[in-house]
């Protein structure tokens, strides 16, 4: 098996030859300083006591900061170039692909915790598989694999963690968990929004009036559900087939052929746009869903 290790962006090799410090331990320590340690608990790291802040945060403060920034982002979002719905993989790629090429973007997923259907890996087991043919898009996310048997394997906590960062700390995406889309919406013809609530309004099943948010394309990225293009098909119907049977062979390619745009301003991409074409599930294999998310990421750019 050959393993390759892959730098991360902008840092050498030597980034990572930090040597562990031993708090309180470290080798030349006076031990007149190990004793007062000792005697008063106290730790200290560069000369600093680690029991103490210097400047301390309160929880006013902390509140204060929360709603200033989270409302300044949200409040940005009302209007953006591309609505990206569904942190998965595809629609991670799709996000960071629109803002390198100077979109504003906006994501949205409906659960805790963004990464789709990366982090169980296959039945619990944390490893995914990916053709060697998209390595150099683990390069460019910084993501390490190790190639074994003509293909690329990689944990599965650190695809789902690197692709969540690349995005979410993208100046020109802004990605908000425990947000549902529930609806669309449409000007002349043309898909330019969603409505949005809070996931657990959504869950509590609290009859509440949601928001809308407004963009030039809507991506839905939403997985098995296809959740914005059945909303679409409930008023102008669709040709929609479900998915097919498991065979990663044929799905890998069905995944990225399916990746279109279905009615003017609506995108799929990942398993949306297999769950609506009669694609093939894939399992634990990825490579399609990231080359999935590049397609639309084009797509969306040449259509706005």
């Amino acid at each position: 098996m050959k393993s390759t290790k892959l730098p991360y962006p902008d840092q050498d090799e030597a980034a990572f030859n930090i040597e562990p410090v031993e708090v309180g331990l470290r080798k030349n320590r006076p031990r007149s300083k190990l004793l007062a340690e000792k005697q008063t608990g106290k730790r200290y790291l560069g000369g600093k006591n680690m029991n103490k802040f210097k400047n301390p945060v309160s929880a006013g403060q902390a509140s204060r900061l929360i709603l200033r920034h989270y409302f300044q982002a949200l409040e940005q979002a009302v209007d953006s170039d591309v609505i990206i719905v569904g942190a998965g993989p595809s629609g991670l790629v799709c996000a960071f692909e629109l803002g390198e090429k100077g979109y504003d973007v906006t994501l949205i997923d409906r659960h805790l915790v963004p990464g789709g259907g990366i982090w169980g890996g296959a039945t619990s087991f944390n490893k995914v598989i990916l053709q060697k043919d998209v390595d150099n898009i683990l390069t460019e996310f910084g993501i390490p694999y190790q190639e074994d048997d003509q293909a690329l394997v990689v944990s599965a906590l650190t695809l789902a963690s690197k692709l969540i960062f690349a995005a979410s700390s993208h100046p020109k995406v802004k990605l908000f968990n425990l947000m549902t889309a529930e609806d669309i919406h449409c000007t002349e013809g043309k898909v330019d929004g969603v409505v949005i609530i809070s996931s657990a309004i959504e869950v509590s099943g609290l009859h509440v009036d949601p928001m809308v948010l407004m963009s030039k394309a809507v991506l839905d990225a939403t997985g098995h559900d296809a959740v914005i293009a059945n909303l679409y098909s409930r008023r102008i119907p669709l040709q929609i087939t479900k998915e097919s049977f498991m065979n990663p062979l044929q799905g890998e390619e069905d995944v990225i052929r399916n990746t279109r745009m279905i009615a003017p301003g609506l995108f799929v991409a990942g398993m949306a746009a297999t769950n609506i074409s009669g694609g093939c599930r894939m399992g634990p294999i990825f490579g399609g869903m990231l080359l999935s998310g590049k397609k639309a990421a084009q797509l969306i750019a040449e259509y706005i």
